[in-house]
């Protein structure tokens, strides 16, 4: 087994060997089956961090800054080396281990908080002030934190057994958490060490693999990317994540998909926003719009988004407004209307909030910016019947629709099965389906992505690069959607408080009013919360955030390099963006920009 051999212990300045445990865990692998032996690796991991984290608690109020450190270092590598696993199996408690260092809500109790905990918060008091003694016992309780939810691994642990498709599906999700979340620097964020735990990840996916006795492709491709991202001297602002991608962990997922082929271990089964027989997550066919949709969501036949595109585009649904979803959301503009806010039906006065692009809106679990509805669906049932929206009943719908005759030939087409097919519930089914036709996944970056490097310039390249690094875009806006839905499953939007000004007044600032998404739930830390949008198409959708109060794209990379509303020197508590100024240059920042650019959808969606 190419487990490690040897551990140092740098906070006693000594060698030991683990002679003996590696003779039982060697022996232990015998006469078992590829899986079974994940298992064995798993035990022997998870009984590792058990020790790293006790021999951190014995220290924790001795040792000085620097052992500190790297005590957290060494559980912190030992967590990545179970990492797979335990976000496969017990997601919630990989959460409590490694989540972020915010306070969440539940899915199903959204009013009720949960503090935060794990590595994180750790990482937060190591690298922060840790000589303090109150420091020194957050340090300790939160070290029994992470203990208690070891504790609880192991308990389970023996009622755990790990089948072939599972550990190759744990394998590739966790190595999409990697290219999203892990080289972004989203959970070592004080620490900064993305890149060393990321090869610590690919050294344990190697090792997890090498059991299956992979073609030798495969392993090459894990060793070439591992040697990539701890080359010496390699540094997180300056690495070069696009070669990366393209050299070195694109060809390696293929290698992963082909090894699993050959050896003829099936895919699970499983229903997910990121079919679990791509081969990639780049691939332009990953991505299934449909996880998203309710059960009884309509087919999307030809006919039914003919239908849904002819309602998308019917004043009739407004009542005597006059208005359509078209109004708001042109076709030409990206499904925007190019306006800071439009107009409301009521007074002389303007919408709360700024129209968000409709292309790729069908890829994440939550509309609006304040999240408060899941499917499509029902946005289209919310926005109808919005009084300053649209103003019309979905009820009297159907009865204006009767009345033309190419809608009764429509729907017939649409719902043939259907008696009566002019119902509300087909008008909101019907306009949904053609809202989640509407993915483009083929940018110019998704095709340098798939093999076409000369596609993209050095200005868009850098821009990626900074995105994805030094100017911590890529944190909140995940790779490949570009947008708050958290990925390697897709089942969960993040919200972020970024302390959006009222005016582009920088002398004197004021926070923007709107309360966001604490109006529904009226939970503290969602105060100016909203929901992340996508920067796919960005370029094509000014104004920007959800007042429009930023006409241009360098605006908005202006605000996030000073800091947000905080860096603008407005109080804002509970702001998540961090506050620190990214200390961007003009040049970084116009790569951003054609980056951004870089993300125009080509492929033809209507617009």
């Amino acid at each position: 087994m190419p487990s490690r051999l040897i551990r140092y212990s740098a906070a006693s300045g000594r060698l030991w060997l683990l002679g003996f445990s590696v003779l039982l865990f060697s022996f232990a692998l015998l006469r078992k089956t590829p899986a079974e032996q994940v298992k064995v690796y798993y035990d022997a991991h998870l009984h590792q961090l058990h020790n790293a984290l006790t021999h951190f608690q014995e220290r924790a109020y001795q040792a000085d800054t620097i052992v500190l450190r790297t005590e957290f270092a060494a559980c912190r590598r030992e967590y990545k080396a179970l990492e797979s696993a335990v976000e496969y199996y017990y997601p919630h408690a990989a959460g409590r281990i490694n989540g972020a260092a915010l306070p969440e809500t539940e899915p199903g109790e959204p009013g009720e908080v949960i503090p935060p905990s794990g590595f994180q918060v750790l990482e937060e008091y190591v690298y922060a002030a840790p000589d303090e003694r109150t420091t020194r016992d957050l340090i300790y309780q939160e070290l029994d934190n992470l203990l208690f939810q070891v504790r609880q691994l192991e308990q389970q642990a023996p009622h755990l057994s790990f089948s072939d498709a599972e550990v190759f599906d744990a394998v590739r999700l966790n190595l999409y958490r990697l290219a999203a979340k892990g080289i972004s620097g989203f959970d070592s964020p004080a620490a900064h060490a993305s890149l060393p735990e990321a090869a610590v990840t690919l050294q344990a996916t190697r090792e997890v693999l090498a059991l299956y006795e992979v073609p030798a492709a495969l392993t090459s491709q894990l060793r070439r990317c591992e040697a990539t991202i701890a080359a010496p001297r390699q540094d997180f602002n300056s690495f070069d994540r696009a070669r990366f991608f393209t050299r070195c962990f694109n060809p390696a997922l293929a290698a992963l998909h082909q090894a699993q082929l050959q050896l003829r271990i099936p895919f699970v089964r499983d229903r997910r926003a990121v079919r679990p027989d791509a081969a990639s997550f780049f691939v332009a066919d990953a991505f299934n719009s449909s996880f998203f949709a309710p059960t009884d969501a309509a087919a999307p036949t030809p006919a039914v988004l003919a239908l849904g595109e002819a309602l998308f585009k019917e004043p009739v649904l407004s009542g005597k407004a006059g208005r359509s979803c078209a109004s708001c959301h042109e076709p030409s503009r990206a499904y925007t209307d190019g306006l800071r806010v439009n107009s409301s039906l009521l007074a002389d006065a303007g919408l709360e909030r700024n129209t968000p692009t409709l292309l790729n809106a069908a890829l994440q679990p939550d509309q609006f910016y304040d999240s408060r509805v899941h499917f499509l669906e029902d946005q289209v049932h919310a926005v109808v019947t919005n009084k300053a929206e649209m103003g019309g009943q979905l009820s009297q719908a159907p009865a204006l629709l009767r009345k033309k005759a190419t809608y009764a030939k429509q729907f017939a087409k649409a719902f043939d099965k259907e008696k009566q097919p002019i119902t509300e519930r087909n008008i909101r089914r019907a306009v949904a389906a053609y809202v989640r036709s509407l993915v483009g996944l083929n940018s110019r970056f998704d095709q340098f992505l798939r093999g076409d490097t000369a596609v993209l310039n050095n200005q868009e390249i850098l821009g990626f690069n900074v995105f994805m690094g030094k100017a911590q875009c890529g944190t909140c806006h995940y790779l490949p959607l570009f947008n708050g839905t958290v990925p390697p499953l897709y089942d969960k939007t993040e919200s972020e408080v970024l302390g959006v000004p009222a005016t582009t007044d920088t002398l004197h600032p004021r926070l923007d009013a709107d309360p966001g998404k604490f109006l529904l739930y009226g939970v503290a830390h969602q105060w100016h919360a909203f929901k992340t949008p996508t920067v796919r198409n960005a370029a094509r959708t000014a104004p920007y955030m959800h007042n429009g109060v930023y006409q241009t794209l360098e605006q908005v990379l202006d605000f996030y390099n000073k800091g947000g509303g905080a860096g603008l020197g407005l109080e804002v508590p509970n702001q998540t963006l961090a506050e620190d100024r990214l200390n961007l240059s003009t040049a970084e920042q116009q790569a951003i920009v054609a980056f951004i650019k870089a993300l125009n959808d080509t492929r033809e969606v209507a617009y």
